[in-house]
């Protein structure tokens, strides 16, 4: 079976060759991915951080570990990536909020499994982080009009008849030509990268 490709890895080797720049894209790509992480188990980090403070402390945990050689290559990046930001929150879970530990040393924090940290929801996130970071970069091999459609649908939300009038076509191109092909384009990547049926 080979080995993943992932651009993640590339710009994390370059991000410790000293290029900042590396490290500020690979920030950008992902944060969308680490927030929606986040979010779906903010429960159970019982209310103590923000989503960004989590965040920030993941970026730090994947430059330490990547500064010691902790890292898995022969996996996606983005399931690497969710693995540490999981981590993260783990830790977090049974960290007690500073003011409530000062009230309350002998409090006792409920154990990890019953915050909502289960293996299935753990597997799916890292599924759709995988999933995302994929169609990420099936949609950049695209044409740039069609990339403009992309993002007009299904980041902007904007109506085909929106979008058909800034592409300078009709909204029946769009409909029976453009996004059709755009689609199936996609599915067919998602296919070769290893996610099912790309749907």
């Amino acid at each position: 079976m080979e080995k993943p490709q992932s651009r993640g890895w590339e710009l994390l080797k370059s991000a410790l060759a000293g290029h900042n720049q590396a490290f500020e894209l690979l920030m950008a790509r992902h944060d969308r991915l680490l927030r929606y992480l986040v979010y779906k188990h903010r429960p159970s980090i019982l209310g103590y951080s923000d989503i960004q403070d989590v965040v920030d402390e993941t970026w730090y945990q994947v430059l330490l570990r990547a500064h010691r050689g902790e890292w898995k290559e022969e996996v996606r990046f983005a399931s690497w990536l969710c693995g540490v930001c999981l981590n993260v929150l783990k830790s977090r879970a049974f960290r007690p909020e500073p003011s409530l530990e000062a009230a309350d040393p002998d409090c006792d924090w409920e154990p990890l499994e019953q915050v909502g940290m289960h293996d299935a929801e753990v597997a799916e996130a890292v599924a759709q982080a995988e999933l995302l970071e994929a169609l990420r970069e099936c949609v950049a091999e695209r044409t740039e009009r069609e990339r403009r459609l992309y993002e007009m649908l299904y980041v902007e939300e904007t109506t085909k008849t929106e979008a058909a009038r800034r592409l300078g076509c009709s909204e029946a191109f769009v409909r029976q030509k453009l996004l059709p092909k755009l689609l199936d384009a996609l599915k067919r990547c998602l296919e070769r990268k290893g996610h099912g049926d790309g749907q």
